[in-house]
């Protein structure tokens, strides 16, 4: 019962879909970053129905908006808000500690402006190009992003203000996110062919990259990193699955 309860207890932080189950146990706390995964084949599964719906019955913009919106939407935008503090901090080329304090300021900067511009038109771009093509791809794409996200969490040193860095690291959970990642890539050239497993691998380098390039500006991770590094990794992946 406790990683039910774990489960649900990610499915209700880092969602916005609808369940009338919402536990909070602090004993389930620890096994929440294990349930990213699972959460993320939840929203994959949604946002592949939804976007078959979309393709079938609405105009081909229209719809490519639709998908395009759904991953920020089925979120609650917690990870666009990740994304948005993060490029402003790293993008103000002030010292680190001033980094960290943009960071933490609750103000939306130009940067965040711009930059959440380009990735929504990004988004809309591939999804265009998607629509005319195997959309499987986006089942996956969350799950693997979150498995990159719980690696990152479990493993890296944490800022200092960081909900990371109160509590121990947890190996096993960062063993079991790469094993699931593993076969989530090895899933997708088997289920999706090259090209699909191909667009799974992009995302997992744009991934890493990403939070490489966000740890080294401010020193560390936190949960508005793994946001920032989870939406640059979906819109690569489903760069790369429009391109192939």
């Amino acid at each position: 019962m406790i990683w039910i309860r774990a489960f649900f207890m990610c499915l209700g932080m880092f969602t916005a879909i609808p369940c009338p189950y919402r536990p909070w146990d602090e004993d389930a706390r620890p096994r929440m970053t294990a349930m990213l995964p699972m959460v993320g084949l939840v929203i994959g599964a949604i946002w592949l129905a939804l976007g078959w719906l979309a393709r079938a019955f609405l105009p081909t913009m229209v719809a490519a908006g639709t998908v395009a919106a759904l991953p920020i939407l089925l979120t609650g935008m917690i990870h666009m808000d990740g994304f948005m503090d993060t490029v402003d901090a790293t993008m103000s080329w002030r010292d680190a500690e001033e980094r960290r304090k943009i960071l933490k300021d609750v103000h939306c900067g130009s940067f965040a402006v711009i930059a959440s511009i380009l990735l929504c038109t990004g988004q809309f771009a591939a999804a265009y190009e998607l629509l005319a093509r195997d959309i499987r791809v986006l089942l996956l794409l969350p799950a693997a992003s979150r498995c990159l996200s719980a690696i990152a969490v479990s493993i890296l040193p944490a800022i200092s203000h960081s909900e990371y860095a109160k509590g121990s690291k947890h190996m096993d959970t960062a063993i079991t996110a790469t094993a699931m990642l593993v076969s989530i890539v090895i899933a997708s050239f088997f289920w999706l062919g090259i090209c699909g497993g191909i667009a799974i691998l992009a995302e997992t380098v744009a991934y890493m990259l990403a939070m490489a390039w966000a740890v080294h500006s401010l020193g560390g991770v936190s949960g508005d990193l793994a946001g920032y590094a989870l939406c640059v990794a979906e819109l690569a992946g489903m760069i790369a699955a429009a391109i192939l």
